[in-house]
């Protein structure tokens, strides 16, 4: 099957097209997120054809999910490499708003400092998120251990 290290994440855009490190998730499912002490983050995740997957990230600085409930339909997910974060990406992580420029600049140059990644979850139906992360693998099946 898979168990893909996708720690050097360059900016990859996944729109209805083949992509190398993750399955074809468009029109798959969002099935939920489990978040451990550890700072990690489980996205328990579906291709249309029903093969499930979960995306583990490490050392998550900062989560934001919205409108997560039964049904949630991928459109795409987009991993960003530390040299390509946008303030609107920390704005999103972070649920700031958007008169809080200065903490974003600041949040962004840390970030980056830091060689921290971002992964963006864009719904077509459902939940739609922002994750701020420094590392991602993504393994077979649902697995919370």
């Amino acid at each position: 099957m898979f168990n893909r290290d996708v720690s050097t994440v360059d900016k990859v855009v996944y729109e209805n097209k083949g992509m190398t490190t993750l399955p074809n998730l468009h029109d798959g499912f969002f099935d939920g997120v489990w978040l451990s002490a550890d700072k990690r983050a489980r996205f328990f995740v579906r291709t249309l054809m029903g093969e499930r997957s979960t995306i583990i990230l490490t050392d998550v600085e900062a989560l934001n999910i919205r409108g997560l409930g039964a049904g949630n339909i991928i459109f795409d997910l987009v991993l960003i490499a530390p040299d390509s974060l946008t303030v609107e990406n920390i704005e999103q992580a972070y649920d700031l708003k958007r008169g809080d420029v200065e903490m974003a600049r600041q949040l962004l140059g840390k970030a980056k400092e830091r060689g921290l990644s971002a992964l963006e979850i864009n719904p077509s139906y459902g939940a739609e998120g922002t994750a701020i992360f420094r590392s991602a693998a993504i393994e077979p099946e649902h697995v919370l251990a």
